[in-house]
Order: structure tokens, then C-alpha cells, then sequence
């Protein structure tokens, strides 16, 4: 396997993330060719292989499947819903009761999934 630079690989977990968030609105090939790549980390020549396609058919397919995804995320945002909610989560875990400045970081975190979700990603 080639190296991979650490931005690549936070790209591809970006990736493999928003398809499992948003892989049900992908085509069943585009899906297929998605889960190939990302999940099993099968190289283009792989795929190509595997699924009777071009290299660079592959890779067409892919990168049209990569920017449908994160187009979803742009619109409904749930990736970072989740993430607000778990830094929520984080903050009230164990906690019999909240002081002033847990009070004062709870009532951003819930203001910022608040706009998200009324329509801060285009909704």
C-alpha cells in the first residue's frame, strides 16, 4: 500500500463517515463502489477488476459519489449535529448537577444545534 499523507486519511474517515451517514441516498452501484474504496480499501485497479469497470471509470464514479455526499452533508448537516450532540453528551456524563459555567457552555452548544438544524446549512 502507498503511503498516505495524514490529510489523506483524514479525508478518506471523512469519507468513510458520511457514507455510513448518508450512503442509503447514493445509487445501489454508487454505494457498491463506495463501500469497495473506503471501507475495504480496495485501490482503483481493484475495483476495476473486481466490477468489470475502467481505472478511471473507478475513479469517476467515486468522485461523483464523494462530492453527492458532501453536498447531503452541506444541506442537512447531521455529521455535525452529532458531533454537537456528543460534545453535549460529554459535558452533562456524570454530572448530578450543572454549575454557572456548565450552565452558560450547555445553553451554546444547544443555541449552535439550534441554528444547524433551523436552517443554518441551507435547510
Amino acid at each position: 500500500m502507498a503511503f498516505r499523507t495524514r490529510e489523506m486519511m483524514d479525508k478518506n474517515i471523512r469519507i468513510a463517515c458520511l457514507l455510513d451517514t448518508y450512503g442509503a441516498f447514493l445509487t445501489d452501484k454508487q454505494r457498491g463502489l463506495m463501500e469497495l474504496h473506503y471501507n475495504d480499501d480496495l485501490s482503483l485497479a481493484e475495483i476495476a477488476g473486481q466490477t468489470g469497470i475502467t481505472r478511471q471509470g473507478a475513479h469517476d464514479a467515486l468522485k461523483r459519489a464523494s462530492e453527492a455526499l458532501e453536498r447531503y452533508e452541506a444541506r442537512l448537516g447531521l455529521m455535525e449535529i452529532r458531533d454537537i450532540l456528543g460534545r453535549l453528551a460529554e459535558l452533562v456524563d456524570g454530572k448530578e448537577s450543572l454549575g454557572g459555567e456548565d450552565t452558560a457552555r450547555l445553553k451554546a452548544a444547544l443555541k449552535q444545534a439550534l441554528e444547524v438544524t433551523e436552517g443554518g446549512n441551507g435547510l
